[in-house]
């Protein structure tokens, strides 16, 4: 599992990346700059606060089976460049599967 400081880490990261203030993440997501600046120091936010900040820098929050987590991380790292299917993992169904 992913400790849920790298995750504060990388909004941080993606904010200063984005040339945003904390005021400016916070008026985005709707939340105080107090709040953003708590966070970032290494307060415990709400999960419904960092889905609103992630939500500010148009990241999207996804859950990972903790089988697929390491194929998934190749994967982002490749630039989405795998082609097939990693040893071990079977492709899930698709919808044409599901419906006959």
């Amino acid at each position: 599992m992913t400790n849920p400081l790298s995750i504060i880490g990388d909004l941080e990261a993606m904010r200063k990346a984005q040339n945003l203030t904390q005021e400016e993440l916070a008026m985005r997501a709707g939340v105080s700059r107090m709040t953003v600046s708590r966070i970032e120091a290494g307060f415990d936010p709400k999960l419904s606060t960092v889905w609103e900040l992630s939500r500010a820098l148009d990241l999207e929050l996804v859950l990972v089976p903790k089988a697929l987590c390491r194929e998934v991380q190749h994967f982002i790292q490749s630039g989405g460049k795998v082609v097939g299917q990693p040893a071990g993992i079977e492709a899930p169904k698709s919808i044409v599967d599901l419906l006959r």
